[in-house]
Parts: structure tokens; C-alpha cells; sequence
């Protein structure tokens, strides 16, 4: 989960912390019913409290999205035996890509995004890339460094290596 997301999170938990202490108070009868009533009574009409009604809705909505998308495999297991298990976190394959990627001449910038199955990687590469570089060249060097590497390594197969270019600029 990105700051962002992080930041979202820890403004929507507050905001519903708020809540359940007003319900919490308004169960004990330390905020009235009349209170409530005549708070109820001022929603028809107002526009301010349906653009907070929609916020709250956009923001439950990302927040869902993003468990959602945590929810993904975070490790890969090479290995499992008896005497234990081998894994690999998500972020050093990712780590290990952009590395793997920088070696070749020209490229800079590098990101990687991993998607692991069960038994096979997929890979997102952006990157920067200089002036005068063959980019199908450059681009086939890569996938093919990755591949190698990766098989070497890990043992496992890269299903897709996806490249984007985002920039076409001398480094520095």
C-alpha cells in the first residue's frame, strides 16, 4: 500500500473513530435524542453533506481497491521440504529485475513491478532510455538478461517482460 493510500487510511480510520464515539455517546443518552433529530433535520438540501457522503464513498471504494490489490502473493517459494522452505519477497525479485535491467548500456530509471503465479513471473520494466539506442535491440537484451538471470537464480520461468519506456533523454 503506497503513502497515498497510507495517508487515506489513517484519515478514514479517524473519521470513524469519530463515529462510533458519537454512537457510543448517543447510546448512553449523553447526546439526546432531540440533538440527533434536529442534526437529521438539516441534511434535506444541503449540498455540503452530500459531497461528504460522496467522498466517504470514493474513499471507501479506494481503500477496498487497495485491499484488494494487497491481497496478491507477496513471496514466491522456491523450495519447500522437510527440513523448512525457501522463499523469495516480492520486492527483492523486483529489486533484483532493476539491477539485472541497469546493466545494459543506456538504460536508467529503472522500476520494476512483479506479478508471481504459482509457478511463473510476470514483469512490468519502466524505464529511461538515452538518446541514439537501439530500442528493439536494447528491449531484447533486456528480456533476455531477465530471463537468464531469473532462471538461473530462482529456477522459475518469466511468463511476460513488459517494457515502457518513459523517457528518451540523456542521463543526468
Amino acid at each position: 500500500m503506497g503513502i497515498p493510500d497510507r495517508i487515506i487510511l489513517t484519515l478514514y480510520t479517524f473519521l470513524m473513530a469519530v463515529v462510533a464515539v458519537l454512537v457510543v455517546l448517543c447510546s448512553l443518552g449523553v447526546i439526546g435524542q432531540t440533538a440527533i433529530t434536529a442534526f437529521f433535520a438539516t441534511i434535506p438540501g444541503n449540498w455540503e453533506y452530500a459531497v461528504g457522503g460522496i467522498i466517504i464513498l470514493l474513499v471507501s471504494i479506494r481503500l477496498l481497491i487497495a485491499g484488494i490489490g494487497a491481497t496478491g502473493m507477496t513471496s514466491l517459494t522456491i523450495s519447500s521440504a522437510d527440513s523448512g522452505k525457501v522463499s523469495v519477497g516480492k520486492s527483492a525479485i523486483e529489486d533484483y529485475v532493476a539491477e539485472i535491467a541497469k546493466e545494459v548500456y543506456g538504460v536508467y530509471g529503472v522500476k520494476v513491478e512483479a506479478k508471481m503465479g504459482e509457478e511463473h513471473i510476470s514483469i512490468r520494466i519502466n524505464a529511461s532510455i538515452e538518446p541514439g539506442i537501439n530500442i528493439p535491440e536494447t528491449t531484447d537484451e533486456i528480456k533476455y538478461n531477465v530471463r537468464d538471470t531469473i532462471k538461473k537464480v530462482l529456477g522459475m520461468e518469466i511468463k511476460d517482460i513488459d517494457l515502457f519506456f518513459k523517457q528518451i533523454k540523456a542521463k543526468g
